[in-house]
């Protein structure tokens, strides 16, 4: 997993649209009440699930581990996780231009994570062997106090992306079980109000390298 600086402006439009309508036009901040909070539900402490302790746990499972996040503090924007949270139809419309706006423009497969993270939000450690995939992963953060975890798979290696203000690109590879060079444990964590935005585009890695270049192009 690789961080990079977003220069295309009209990448940079879409995503500013993105953070207008869910931090100020819907502001689903508001709705923090209604976050996924797993250490509440599991009184455990804030941190645990970003933990090195944690971390060796999940690992420890192999193969056992479904691959999928399964610990966070965080609140979906996807409308089909809202729908017991009285979402208009708008809102849906609204999702819905917007993520084909950024698919279209970017020729992306589907959104596999669109998530808004409250100070002390975080998404627990996991591998997403059960979803193996070339990614790419939009990133806001309001001060850039945050961060993003992963273990080098072939050194074992804890390396830690540190997030920046405003929007940024983490785009990497994910592998099954059946690419044990490419099981990517990783974890995140935010002192702040972050979003993120997360694609799949296959196993087609020169189109993905593409992507990369697009984006980050001046």
């Amino acid at each position: 997993m690789k961080f990079y600086d977003i220069k295309n402006e009209r990448v940079l439009d879409i995503l500013e649209e993105f953070r207008y309508t869910y931090f100020e036009k819907y502001d689903v901040r508001n709705e923090v009440n209604r976050s996924f909070k797993s250490h509440v539900l599991n009184d455990v402490p804030i941190d645990y699930y970003i933990s090195d302790h944690f971390r060796d746990e999940v690992i420890g499972l192999g193969t056992g581990h479904s691959g999928s996040a399964e610990h966070a503090y965080s609140y979906a924007i996807k409308p089909n996780n809202l729908e017991d949270r009285g979402k208009t139809d708008q809102y849906k419309e609204d999702w819905i231009d917007l993520d084909e706006k950024i698919k279209l423009e970017l020729g992306l497969r589907f959104s596999a994570l669109s998530m808004m993270y409250p100070p002390d939000g975080y998404i627990g450690w996991h591998n997403n062997a059960d979803a193996s995939s070339y990614n790419l992963v939009f990133t806001y953060s309001e001060t850039g106090d945050g961060w993003f975890k992963f273990v080098d798979p072939l050194t074992g290696v804890v390396n830690t992306l540190q997030d920046k203000k405003g929007w940024s690109l983490k785009a990497g590879y994910f592998g099954s079980y059946n690419e044990p060079e490419h099981i990517y444990y990783h974890a995140a964590w935010t002192g702040c109000w972050r979003m993120t935005l997360s694609y799949v585009l296959g196993k087609d890695k020169d189109y993905w390298q593409d992507c990369i270049d697009y984006i980050t192009e001046g």
